[in-house]
């Protein structure tokens, strides 16, 4: 593409006036080829940095929105199944205990075996409040603030 320089000052033609085509039709496709093409601009570009940066924070949201929502059916399935099994060690401490009474009856008689069943049942329940609670103070005891110890461990870092 050529361009036809201004005539004459006062002309009304506008200076980048294209001549018109002498007709060799492979010349120009030859030319439009080697002309180089136009790079956007620096608004553009940032433009298609924000379109492509928004894209990536959709496609990571949306996959991240299902990788939950997979977790929760987990969690939900989980969480039932933890459920059941509780209610169904439940019915076998009872059915234990029931057990247990039955059996003792010939011995104890059927009011011995009674409390001979509620009094197990109650030393087992007090021993293992009696372990949960040793194991209480445990916990306490690595969230107290030991003021000796922070000083010796900031001292230790300080030298290494």
């Amino acid at each position: 593409m050529t361009t036809i320089p201004n005539p004459a000052p006062g002309s009304s033609a506008p200076a980048s006036a294209v001549a018109p085509d002498t007709g060799a039709g492979d010349d120009t496709a030859a030319r439009d080829a080697s002309e180089p093409t136009v790079k956007p601009g620096m608004i553009d570009q940032l433009r298609g940095l924000y379109a492509d940066g928004r894209e990536m924070i959709d496609a990571e949201i949306g996959f991240q929105k299902a990788r939950m929502s997979a977790a929760g059916r987990q969690i939900r399935t989980m969480a039932l199944l933890g459920v059941v099994g509780l209610i169904l060690i439940s019915c076998a401490l009872i059915a234990l205990v029931v057990g247990t009474m039955i059996a003792l009856i010939p011995i104890l008689g059927a009011w011995g075996a009674m409390g001979a069943t509620v009094a197990g049942s109650l030393v087992l329940a007090a021993l293992c409040f009696w372990l949960a609670a040793g194991r209480v103070g445990k916990v306490s005891a690595l969230f107290a603030a030991d003021p000796e110890a922070e000083t010796t461990a900031t001292a230790a870092e300080g030298h290494a």
